[in-house]
């Protein structure tokens, strides 16, 4: 299983990055996203991806 780091990922890119991650290798990854959430990021854009275990979330 390979682990991904995405910095950013409640962003636009990252967001659409993240989902994409996850439609494709949803069992053979663990992705792990690290947001500042400044202005650019929002966490309800992956809140879903976070309640659902896909993703581990530290800000």
């Amino acid at each position: 299983m390979k682990t991904y780091l995405v910095t950013g990922a409640a962003g636009f890119i990252g967001t659409n990055f993240v989902k994409y991650m996850l439609e494709k290798y949803d069992k053979s990854i663990r992705i792990i996203v690290l947001d500042k959430l400044t202005y650019a990021g929002n966490i309800e854009n992956i809140q879903e991806e976070i309640d659902s275990k896909k993703v581990d979330f530290v800000k």
